[in-house]
């Protein structure tokens, strides 16, 4: 994993979120994989690769708001070992400190006046509070730059030219073999849109204290 990190191997790594650590709850590792996977994700960038590679990734996405949403809404995240090794902080008599050059040291050193060379010590409510909205807002940014990005996508719709003959763009990106298994992929990618948007409808909603639905949206298989 942290070779594939290291190399920035995104293929490597979304299949060993999707597929090595999501299969055995390892979600810690699962969350650290999807997030360096999706970390170059902006408006610019676009979707691109095959209808199969497209449905890969976006299924990846989908996925990486799982462990993501469940290490988002731990009661007390602090005193999980396994959270404490994922962003690398460590608890001293009831406070936490921040280890220099990680993530959410870098958020909250501007916050406080700080250098970025200097590890920082918190109380467990700022803590908390810098957790929740940082975590909360990745995950808000990255579906929602995806989701823009995916009315861009031209593989899962016909081409109607093609349909009569009369397509002669040497360059379409619209499909012109509209069969029943590019009908399926079409459905399937579409559905996939659909959960990204209820995904963050329910990230905002996650401010409140019913959380449930996320989680029966996030268990629902039909996807798969």
């Amino acid at each position: 994993m942290f070779s594939a990190i290291y190399n920035a191997d995104i293929a490597r790594l979304m299949t060993l979120g999707s597929t090595d650590f999501i299969k055995h709850s390892n979600k810690s590792a699962a969350f650290l994989c999807f997030d360096h996977t999706f970390r170059g994700v902006n408006g610019q960038t676009g979707i691109t690769g095959s209808d199969t590679q497209i449905l890969d990734k976006t299924a990846a996405l989908c996925d990486y708001a799982d462990p993501t949403h469940r290490v988002l809404s731990l009661p007390e995240p602090w005193v999980q070992k396994g959270v404490q090794r994922l962003f690398a902080f460590t608890v001293h008599s009831g406070r936490v400190c921040l280890s220099r050059g990680t993530l959410l040291h870098g958020l909250a050193a501007p916050r406080r006046r700080q250098s970025l060379n200097e590890g920082i010590m918190m109380e467990v409510g700022s803590f908390y509070e810098l957790y929740q909205r940082s975590l909360r807002q990745r995950l808000w940014e990255r579906l929602h730059v995806y989701c823009n990005n995916c009315l861009f996508v031209r593989v899962f719709e016909p081409c109607e030219a093609a349909v009569i003959g009369l397509c002669d763009r040497t360059e379409c990106q619209r499909r012109h073999d509209l069969d029943h298994a590019w009908f399926d992929k079409r459905l399937r990618f579409h559905m996939f849109q659909i959960t990204i948007l209820n995904l963050l409808w329910f990230i905002r909603m996650d401010e409140a204290p019913n959380l449930r639905r996320f989680d029966l949206l996030l268990s629902n298989r039909y996807l798969h």
